[in-house]
């Protein structure tokens, strides 16, 4: 719905700032429109915000002469609406960036290509900063645009036919548009995974779902069914799936991101072992603790130089912390030593990124009866991190932790 408490300073400022009648007068005054804004948004960049507010303030002015609905008025209204944003002012902020949208929807194209990416936008704010209430009945409205075109181009011929040095060749409808008519397509699907993004951190599982599903349609109908784009759609629905605990449709989606990851982008890349990664974890959840050895076992010798990344070392952790688990301490303590080894060299000695591989090395000495060596580790933890380590409870899970990630303390010290 259409503020009316800045649709009335809208209106005011029109009248103040002398409605332009002469064509002359036009180009000269959208000199110092773009001249102000930008000085405005220039200060607020760089945290200038004595001098952000009032300089925006002014660009809306000037923005006023054009009419109550146009393009720079929306533009001027956002930048403004922007600096209340970042200045915590989101109340002030909040109607300002409705009107930006709502002269958007009037003056922009019936189809919509750049009304829901500015919806997304508002559907965040709204969500992050803004009224709650206001998000599902916006986010109803920029699907239905989105689902809405998708099931136009569903009811359409799939592909085109076309011959190419006497060839036939077998398109898409979008991947024979021109670029200009592809940019607004991905524009929707990024709209729609941002915020799905941030309704998944909300646990509103269900419009997150509709979202997501929204752009893997979308990038379906840009780039076929073998993507990267698609890949990741995969991966935000596993995601997904695996916070509701809906195992099965977890490790659908996970293992078709990482399959399709690892044909595009080869299986050393890191995006790749980090799908591997959760792949596995979605599978030792489910109980399939096999299938997650298997994924683990063959990623051992994926790299014949040491990953910059790291992965290979993760990689030799994971599966002997998966052999620590089922208590097999044998198998366990040669991958875990040389993950160690390897963590020390990659990260450094007094790293705390170090700890974790130091503490659970310890932890599988233990219990192989190498008491002395294990006591000598946990000094060293110890060292590294200022607590006293403790066996039992330090032992980190397969399932829920990274041991490249920092050390965390409880309060009574003992590492969690």
């Amino acid at each position: 719905m259409r503020s009316s408490k800045v649709l009335f300073l809208v209106q005011i400022l029109f009248l103040l700032g002398s409605p332009i009648c002469m064509a002359a007068d036009a180009v000269e005054a959208d000199k110092k429109w773009q001249q102000t804004l930008r000085e405005g948004v220039d200060a607020l960049d760089t945290n200038r915000y004595w001098i952000a507010e009032p300089t925006l303030k002014a660009a809306v002015v000037e923005a006023g002469k054009f009419g109550i609905e146009d393009l720079r008025l929306a533009k001027s209204l956002g930048e403004l609406g922007r600096y209340y944003t970042v200045r915590g002012k989101f109340e002030e902020a909040e109607p300002l960036l409705e009107e930006q949208l709502h002269i958007k929807e009037e003056v922009l194209d019936e189809e919509g290509d750049q009304v829901v990416p500015a919806m997304g936008s508002m559907i965040k704010f709204y969500l992050v900063n803004g009224s709650k209430d206001k998000a599902d009945p916006l986010a109803g409205r920029m699907l239905d645009i989105v689902e809405g075109k998708i099931k136009e181009t569903s009811n359409k011929p799939k592909t085109n036919v076309t011959k190419v040095d006497g060839k036939i060749t077998l398109e898409a409808w979008a991947g024979v548009a021109a670029q200009t008519a592809r940019d607004p397509l991905l524009e929707w699907a990024i709209a729609c995974d941002s915020v799905a993004a941030v309704y998944f951190a909300e646990k509103k599982f269900d419009m997150a779902e509709r979202l997501y599903k929204a752009a893997l349609e979308v990038k379906e109908t840009i780039y076929g069914k073998t993507h990267l784009s698609l890949a990741n759609s995969y991966d935000s629905l596993g995601g997904l799936a695996l916070a509701r605990n809906d195992y099965f449709t977890a490790e659908s989606h996970l293992r078709d991101a990482y399959e399709m990851s690892a044909k595009i982008l080869g299986k050393t890349n890191p995006v790749v072992y980090g799908r591997l990664d959760k792949l596995a974890k979605c599978l030792i959840q489910s109980g399939k603790r096999a299938e997650a050895e298997q994924l683990y076992v063959s990623a051992q010798n994926l790299w014949k130089e040491p990953s910059k990344s790291g992965d290979d070392i993760r990689a030799c952790y994971a599966l002997g912390n998966l052999y620590c688990e089922d208590k097999n301490y044998t198998a366990a303590e040669p991958l875990l030593k040389k993950a160690l080894l390897a963590a020390e060299d990659f990260y450094g000695p007094s790293s705390q990124s170090f700890v974790p591989y130091v503490q659970r090395y310890a932890y599988v000495l233990y219990y192989l009866g190498r008491k002395p060596e294990s006591d000598e580790w946990k000094a060293r933890a110890a060292d590294i991190i200022g607590n006293v380590f403790i066996a039992d409870g330090a032992a980190k899970s397969t399932e829920n932790s990274d041991p490249a990630g920092a050390v965390k303390t409880s309060p009574h010290g003992a590492v969690r």
